[in-house]
């Protein structure tokens, strides 16, 4: 998952600023959620649970981008990419442009352009050290930059669908268990992917999508707790993001789809 014409972005250098650039619209973000979960610990304790994840991935980004990471780069884009795609989404469910969401895909959108082009990959991917550990060549290397990013674009879509609380059931305020167990093996999923590169875990990715995509299907009452008048659609945007989870999870295991047939065909 790339968008066309970004390397010639990178290509113009000031590698330190683009990353700093880049790590000053993850830390914001990181600063914002722990704020927030802060907070509604008193005034909305059922949402925090989604507020400490989203916390918790944009942790992770910013470390491995500050770090630098093989595999940091491509977290970060993708966390931009999954920005873009809500921005666009609440434009298309509540037919404005709140500020909110207008800030919150443009900073999105330059984490992800920031960290484009070859000169800002020889400080992430670029280094030989895992290649040789992975004994991977550039198609290899591709393929696990497409897989990386579009699992990380999925994880906090995931985690909003997952932990979003719901009403109904008899019970007052309810976690869907199911969607739940699907964001803990989809998250131990791609921990998997980055410390090994297992098999394993490209069929979770495959399989925990489409069952997350129907997920997204059944229909369910989003708790809210606070006013929701300039968000009539806030369930539609939870279910919207469950979709899109499943499908960047699905799109995440394609790239070794060929490669792992031609192993089952022939042996190598």
């Amino acid at each position: 998952m790339k968008l066309p014409g970004l390397d010639k972005l990178g290509s113009v250098g000031f590698v330190g600023e683009r990353k700093a650039v880049s790590l000053l619209c993850l830390g914001f973000y990181v600063t914002l959620f722990f704020m927030i979960g802060l907070s509604a610990r008193t005034e909305l304790p059922e949402w925090v649970p989604v507020f400490v994840g989203m916390f918790l991935v944009y942790v992770t980004a910013f470390m491995g981008v500050a770090a630098e990471w093989f595999w940091g780069r491509w977290f970060a884009t993708g966390l931009g990419y999954w920005g873009c795609t809500m921005a666009v989404m609440a434009f298309v469910t509540t037919r404005s442009f709140p500020t909110p969401m207008v800030v919150f895909g443009v900073m999105h959108a330059l984490t992800a352009l920031c960290l484009q082009g070859e000169k800002m990959a020889a400080v992430f991917d670029a280094k030989p050290d895992w290649r040789v550990r992975w004994k991977l060549d550039e198609q290899g290397v591709l393929r696990v930059r497409r897989s990386v990013t579009r699992a990380a674009s999925s994880l906090p879509a995931l985690i909003m669908f997952a932990l979003a609380p719901r009403e109904g059931q008899g019970l007052s305020i309810a976690f869907d268990p199911a969607s739940v167990a699907l964001l803990s093996v989809g998250a131990l999923a791609l921990f998997g992917f980055l410390a090994s590169q297992r098999t394993w875990a490209l069929m979770a990715f495959a399989g925990i999508g489409a069952l997350t995509v129907v997920r997204a299907m059944t229909p369910f009452t989003l708790y809210s707790g606070f006013d929701t008048t300039g968000w009539p659609d806030a369930g539609l945007m939870v279910h919207g993001a469950g979709a899109f989870a499943g499908a960047m999870l699905v799109a995440a295991s394609l790239p070794f789809l060929a490669p792992m047939a031609r192993f089952l065909r022939h042996g190598r």
